[in-house]
Formats: C-alpha cells, sequence, structure tokens
C-alpha cells in the first residue's frame, strides 16, 4: 500500500498514520496482510457480496487486496506510484468465502518494481482463483522511521446494510459514467487513490456492458493503467464498447476535470456474459 499523502523529506509515521486513519480503500474491504520476507507477503480478505458481480467476483476489490499485500513489503523500501495493474479471475468463487493472497515481489529494479500474486481459496489453497501483477515506479526511498501500519481495520459487518461499491469510494453514477465530485482524505487527500481508481473504472464498464444486452456478467480480465495523478476534482468516468457478444470487451477512462481535463487512468475490462 502507498503512501500517496506523502513526499520525500517528510516525517513518515505522522503522515502515514493520518492517511490510514481516513483512507477507505482498503478500510472498507478488510483486507489484511502479513510479510514472510523482503520479497513475500500474505493476505487474506472476506469476500462479500458488495465484492461480487451477478455472476462471478469484481476485479476491483481483489485488485485492492493485492496491492495491500505488495505494500506491506514495498512500502518500507521506496515511496511508489503505481501505474499498472492486470488482474485474470478464473474461477467464480461462489462458495468462497475468505480470499487468500500470495504476494511476491518479482524485482527491485532501480525505476521500478515489479509484483505479482496468486488468489486461492483460504480453506483450500489449491484452489487458484486468478493471478494479477502490478508495476510501481520508484519516486525516492521511504525515509528512517517508517512503520507499517495495518490499514484495513477488519470488522464484522451487516452486509444487508453495505452500500454499492462505487458510492463507499463516494462516487456516484452519471450519464456514461461515475463522478467523484470532491478529493478529500477518504479517497486520497492530495492525490486520489488507486482505490476509488479501480472502483469506479470497473463499475463503469459494467454498466456499459450491462445496458447493451441481458444476463449475467462475471470479469474475466482487468488491465489498469494509471497515466497521471489525479490532484482537483470533480473527477468522472467514460467508456466505451470496443467488443460485444459473448465475450464483452469495454474501454474505460478516468477524467480530472478540475485539472485541465487531464486523462488519470485507461482501463480495459473483459467481461463474459451468461444466461
Amino acid at each position: 500500500m502507498t503512501d500517496e499523502l506523502s513526499t520525500p523529506g517528510e516525517s513518515p509515521n505522522g503522515i502515514w498514520a493520518s492517511s490510514v486513519a481516513d483512507l477507505v480503500s482498503y478500510r472498507h474491504l478488510g483486507c489484511t496482510s502479513q510479510q514472510v520476507d523482503r520479497d513475500r507477503a500474505v493476505g487474506t480478505m472476506r469476500l462479500r457480496r458488495d465484492m461480487r458481480s451477478s455472476a462471478g467476483l469484481l476485479s476491483a476489490p481483489v485488485t485492492i487486496a493485492m496491492l495491500d499485500t505488495a505494500g506491506i513489503c514495498i512500502d518500507r523500501v521506496y515511496f511508489l506510484g503505481l501505474t499498472h495493474i492486470e488482474v485474470q479471475l478464473l474461477d467464480p468463487a461462489a462458495d468462497v468465502h475468505t480470499l487468500r493472497v500470495q504476494g511476491t515481489v518479482v524485482r527491485w529494479a532501480r525505476t521500478q518494481v515489479f509484483t505479482e500474486a496468486t488468489f486461492v481459496s483460504a480453506d483450500d489453497p489449491t484452489r487458484v482463483i486468478g493471478v494479477g501483477v502490478a508495476d510501481w515506479a520508484v519516486i525516492a526511498p521511504t525515509p528512517e522511521g517508517f512503520v507499517y501500519i495495518d490499514p484495513s481495520r477488519a470488522e464484522e459487518v451487516d452486509e444487508s446494510q453495505l452500500p454499492p461499491l462505487p458510492l463507499a469510494y463516494d462516487a456516484t453514477p452519471i450519464d456514461g459514467g461515475h463522478e467523484i465530485s470532491i478529493l478529500s482524505s477518504r479517497i486520497g487527500g492530495v492525490a486520489l487513490h488507486h482505490g476509488p481508481i479501480l472502483v469506479t473504472l470497473e463499475a463503469t464498464a459494467m454498466d456499459l456492458a450491462a445496458a447493451t444486452g441481458a444476463g449475467s456478467l462475471a470479469v474475466e480480465h482487468a488491465s489498469v493503467r494509471i497515466v497521471k495523478a489525479g490532484t482537483a476534482g470533480p473527477f468522472r468516468t467514460s467508456g466505451t464498447i470496443v467488443r460485444d457478444g459473448a465475450s464483452v470487451l469495454v474501454r474505460s477512462e478516468l477524467i480530472d476535470h478540475g485539472n485541465g481535463n487531464t486523462l488519470v487512468a485507461v482501463a480495459h475490462h473483459r467481461l463474459r456474459r451468461g444466461n
């Protein structure tokens, strides 16, 4: 989990603690991780109804859990900017109650860090639910004194009271997409965090695909590139159907309208249409 509110030279403990206290990205999902060694970590996340589509898992919560598991290893070494994420989901996991994330740092390079993860059932680690990768740009070494704080605050929730996932990340539906009207510490503070970026882009893809035909939708593959920090807002998503059929491919993007209509992120989601 990168501390996107921090910059090199600032006190790492105070800023990290305050960002964790407010940031909704991990806290809402209840994902939590433990470091095994310098290159490996293991995370868990209880799979709730708001993390599922009509036919499988949503990729955004799974991806956020993967990034949390990567963060417990890499945040103590570098300040990083997340640039690219891909997740492939192989199993709808309808009967899986808890996801286990097996994360690995593939390489520590001079200007980039590369991580990957395998998602399995916590009750049966031989059952592979999917895989994911994330690429990070190195900004600066993490200052000495950094102490990792578990951001999850995992707790039991009443699933019947949960809001739609975009709403939990301060996003509301608009014509053709979603909008986050105000940048706050809940969703990143100085810059929009990758949690709301991932959630709103996927919600946009699901809505666009649902509008083209009947039937359930299962996410098979999600690819997101974060090309610039979102610093102003309002942030709005939009998208287009690249190909429709039994498999639907959607391209979506997130624009920072308060910062010269700057492109923040681009995503492609491949969805499988069922009965």
